[in-house]
């Protein structure tokens, strides 16, 4: 089957206004890869749920974290579940070509699920995604041939007309071209930490895993009503994964289509 998928790949800044409730930190070098997640979760319009997701998925040795539009359970448009069909299409691919069809898969879907959004729920569409928001991101993170790499894509809606709407990808990868000692990645709510590494001396000085873990804790005191416990942390170097900080509930951390309908 040919899907006619109108993309647009661009990288640019946009300003994002809605709140995430949801944390999600990423530190590496050249020797290790370690994200970390809190555990809230909301519906579309930002009312706690009383639940709490495993926010870091595995699908063979790609580690994913997922903030944003996850799940729709009326029309079962599902991220983790697209994720896991397309990162093992190709298992002997290399990982770069795993996430171009990932973005493949996930544009096609996105279209569809926009649409329906915009026809259905126009409440959500024009609060969530209208507008240029950022309305969701992706992480995809791995040791390939020892090297770290990491993938980092945001999503927002383009309205060509009005009967016509686009997906832009936004990339900000890490890869043989991140220089930094320590490159930082975060997503959803991250008022509290911007900066926070950069402007204090030695702040990994005691490992990146502790390093993460502060970093989401201090999150989680500044913005409670967004960002809470429990945290998991995985770290990934070239001899493989290690759990950290893993949630009791979370023993099986490969995508599962048949979680209820949340924002990350």
């Amino acid at each position: 089957m040919r899907f006619s998928i109108l993309f647009a790949a661009v990288l640019i800044a946009v300003h994002i206004s809605s709140v995430h409730a949801t944390t999600i930190v990423l530190a590496r070098t050249s020797n290790e890869i370690v994200i970390g997640a809190d555990s809230k979760v909301t519906d579309t319009f930002g009312t706690n749920l009383n639940k709490r997701a495993c926010k870091i998925r595995q699908v063979d040795d790609l580690f994913i974290a997922i903030e944003g539009l996850e799940l729709d359970r009326q029309t079962g448009f599902s991220v983790p579940e697209v994720s896991r069909q397309a990162l093992t299409l190709r298992p002997s691919a290399p990982a770069a070509e795993k996430v171009s069809i990932l973005m493949g898969f996930l544009v096609t879907g996105l279209l569809t699920e926009l649409s329906h959004l915009k026809a259905h729920e126009p409440q959500t569409y024009f609060k969530k995604i209208e507008g240029g928001q950022l309305f969701l991101k992706i992480i995809v993170a791995v040791f390939e041939n020892g090297r770290p790499l990491v993938f980092v894509r945001s999503f927002r809606a383009l309205q060509y007309n009005p009967g016509q709407i686009g997906v832009a990808v936004i990339p900000d990868d890490c890869l043989a071209d991140c220089k930094s000692v320590v490159a930082t990645r975060f997503l959803g709510e991250t008022d509290a930490i911007e900066d926070l590494p950069e402007e204090t001396p030695d702040f990994w000085k005691s490992g990146l895993s502790d390093g993460v873990r502060r970093l989401i804790e201090i999150e989680i005191e500044a913005r409670s009503e967004y960002v809470v416990q429990p945290i998991e942390i995985v770290r990934i170097t070239p001899n493989g994964a290690q759990w950290i900080k893993k949630k009791t509930d979370c023993s099986d951390s490969r995508p599962a289509g048949n979680r209820k309908s949340h924002r990350a």
